[in-house]
């Protein structure tokens, strides 16, 4: 009787909120510690990306210049990616160039977004910045950026100067979705754990 019990309960199929997810680990951890960007619905890499971009906050801005001392703005977008193993290229204009067009309501933190330089020119981009924070229904955005007054800085979309110079944004990395073992694999593993059990039991 005891042996019919247990065959039932090892083939029942488990429900979904009993699906095995696998966990980030350490990075996950540091994530969780940060203080500054870390959002539940933000891809743990995006979220490690933007805690670091925000260590150099205050570094000067120098043309050309790729970090760590100083920045240009391009520079600095480049040396934040290069760091996770995403070689962008050099200038914020092929930066704009790269990646996948994302409209200004579906934003997330990581993309980077483009503007006009100090002079307004059409669709000619001069400046680039990350997003950090992105509120969709209202299509504004707060972004880091190495500016060229007050170096590494966070700014908001609203802003008049950033408002009037918006070109568009691109996505470079894709949010990764949580790996999920569904039934099929939780019903194989439950099938050698009883028969496991049932070699045991002989």
């Amino acid at each position: 009787m005891a042996l019919v019990a247990l065959v039932a309960m090892s083939f029942s199929v488990p429900s979904k909120a009993q699906f095995v997810v696998k966990e980030q680990g350490t990075i996950q951890e540091q994530i969780k510690n940060s203080s500054l960007f870390y959002e539940e619905e933000v891809d743990p890499i995006i979220s490690e990306m933007l805690d670091y971009a925000s260590k150099f906050k205050g570094v000067r801005y120098h043309l050309g210049a790729t970090g760590p001392n100083r920045f240009d703005c391009s520079g600095f977008t480049y040396y934040v990616f290069a760091h996770f193993g995403y070689k962008l290229d050099r200038t914020s204009s092929q930066q704009a160039e790269s990646g996948k067009v994302v409209a200004k309501n579906e934003l997330q933190p990581g993309d980077l977004v483009f503007f006009n330089g100090r002079r307004i020119d059409g669709n000619r981009v001069g400046h680039v910045g990350i997003v950090t924070k992105a509120d969709n229904e209202n299509e504004t955005f707060e972004f880091i950026h190495a500016s060229s007054s007050r170096g590494v800085m966070v700014s908001k979309s609203t802003e008049t100067y950033y408002d009037r110079r918006y070109i568009k944004a691109c996505r470079m990395i894709e949010k990764k979705e949580p790996e999920i073992f569904g039934a099929d694999y939780m019903f194989d593993v439950r099938m050698l754990e009883m028969t496991d059990t049932l070699e045991w039991i002989k």
